[in-house]
């Protein structure tokens, strides 16, 4: 018996200190998600950096429990203190029924989100003359989530968006920009579609795409 529970104890011990590898191996990894080292800020207030559960779509729906109709409240957002998609079932009565993660989902972006971008494209140094000159500029950063598993910024755990500024009734384009907004940063100002993105540390200025 008291091998046992030393054995016990020993493996109780051998799993809690796993456990607590495994959580200094998730902050470093978040905190490589939400990194701005090497990046220009923008002219914006930090403030509005994004934080918490953003919710991007919620609708309610019918399920059958136990043989029966039942509806339910069913949302989806991004987590961004985890850099994640996530998905959650509530009842009527605001009770959380089901919460997933869904690391390699993309989902669409809420009104905060998209106003954040052209805040951050607004405010960035070498597009500002370009996207806050007078006239009919638009952006459009509303479907446009772009991901790559081996891009430097836009891999894991990001949330880059790309952000087409365009006048004269979008027949010309102004600017294309990558941000992502875990980092609350432009990454890529210009961006090129047919290719690779152009990165921050380009350092070209003043060029219309």
């Amino acid at each position: 018996m008291i091998i046992r529970a030393m054995t016990v104890s020993a493996a109780v011990f051998a799993l809690a200190a796993c456990s607590g590898i495994a959580t200094l191996r998730d902050a470093d990894r978040i905190a490589a998600y939400k990194s701005q080292a090497g990046l220009t800020a923008s002219a914006v207030d930090a403030a509005g950096r994004l934080h918490g559960v953003v919710v991007t779509r919620r609708y309610q729906d019918r399920f059958l429990v136990d043989g029966k109709d039942v509806y339910r409240d069913v949302e989806y957002g991004w987590d961004y203190e985890q850099g994640t998609a996530v998905f959650r079932v509530f009842d009527t009565d605001g009770n959380l029924l089901v919460s997933e993660t869904r690391p390699n989902e993309s989902v669409s972006l809420a009104p905060e989100e998209r106003a954040r971008v052209e805040a951050l494209v607004r405010g960035y140094p070498d597009l500002a003359a370009a996207v806050n000159q007078p006239g009919d500029v638009t952006f459009w950063a509303g479907g446009f989530v772009y991901r790559s598993k081996d891009d430097r910024y836009c891999g894991e755990g990001s949330r880059c968006v790309r952000a087409i500024v365009s006048k004269d009734g979008g027949y010309t384009e102004v600017a294309h920009a990558v941000v992502d907004l875990m980092r609350d940063r432009v990454v890529y100002p210009f961006y090129k579609p047919a290719g690779d993105p152009v990165a921050d540390t380009s350092k070209k200025t003043g060029k219309q795409l």
